[in-house]
């Protein structure tokens, strides 16, 4: 398919930077950049950043970064109607999709507010390759589906982290994630325990109340944020183990590196050094 003509530079008054090599780095501003995508794709886009900023309490952002727009290869991106999104630069915040372990109601609440746009979000749980950056795109209608993967990865990740009820994050909508989901809509006064008698009735209700619960999902994630200080080096320690148990659990790595860890912030000089932020508490 041929390169679309649209092009664009910034979304929803942000510029927006590339970040890849081998003139960027990921996890840095980037470089402006001239994107090509469908001029109805960029209005997707424009809508999901504007949202994003009025709702989230940081306002605009400084710089959006991406790995690209439209890329002359298979799929939704060869015909300009797929976006990467890597990291989200405000003055006093820092947002890199690959931290998602140690931020994950922030991450989410972003993604929250993008699912309200557009189809296809693919993020960090649902594969390796997705762990950088979100892969937005214009393949299907917003809303609940339950044979869809990566809607269904997004609604256990926002059920643990978000609504606090901690379930397994595989994709599958089983008896775990249905009985959870209806727990919640009961308690947020979505439905009552009649209409969600099977399977497909309670699918149907977290189709039609989507958009009510991404906003309740965004709100929650993004609770408290403009009050929230730089974390100190107790608090990113206490974030790495709580990596490690996400990432790590069942693996036969995980004892070694959480040992490793452990010997290292044990340390009688690490221990000593921990202590002025403890006392801080």
């Amino acid at each position: 398919m041929p390169k679309p003509e649209n092009t664009f530079r910034e979304l929803a008054g942000v510029p927006v930077h590339y970040d890849r090599a081998p003139n960027a780095g990921y996890g840095t501003r980037g470089i402006p950049y001239t994107f090509h995508c469908t001029e109805p794709f960029e209005e997707t886009l424009h809508a999901a950043f504007e949202e994003l900023w009025a709702v989230c309490p940081l306002g605009p952002a400084e710089v959006i970064t991406s790995a690209g727009a439209y890329v002359d290869k298979s799929g939704l991106h060869g015909v300009g109607r797929a976006f990467d999104i890597d990291g989200i630069f405000w003055a006093d915040r820092t947002f890199i999709t690959n931290q998602y372990p140690s931020g994950p109601s922030f991450y989410l609440a972003v993604e929250s507010v993008l699912r309200k746009h557009l189809g296809t979000v693919l993020n960090y749980k649902f594969d390796a390759a997705h762990q950088d950056h979100f892969h937005v795109s214009g393949r299907g209608e917003p809303g609940f589906v339950p044979g869809h993967e990566s809607r269904v990865l997004y609604w256990q990740m926002a059920l643990t982290h978000l609504f606090g009820r901690p379930v397994t994050v595989d994709g599958l909508t089983g008896p775990e994630t249905n009985g959870t989901s209806r727990a919640l809509l009961r308690e947020l006064g979505i439905a009552d325990r009649d209409e969600m008698t099977s399977g497909a009735a309670l699918h149907r209700i977290l189709d039609r109340a989507w958009d009510d619960l991404l906003d309740e999902a965004a709100g929650r994630g993004f609770r408290g944020v403009a009050d929230e200080t730089e974390k100190t080096p107790l608090q990113l320690l206490e974030a790495l183990y709580a990596t490690i148990t996400d990432e790590l659990t069942g693996r036969a790595s995980r004892t070694t590196i959480e040992s490793a860890v452990t010997t290292f912030a044990q340390h009688p000089e690490t221990d000593a050094w921990l202590d002025q932020f403890r006392n801080e508490s």
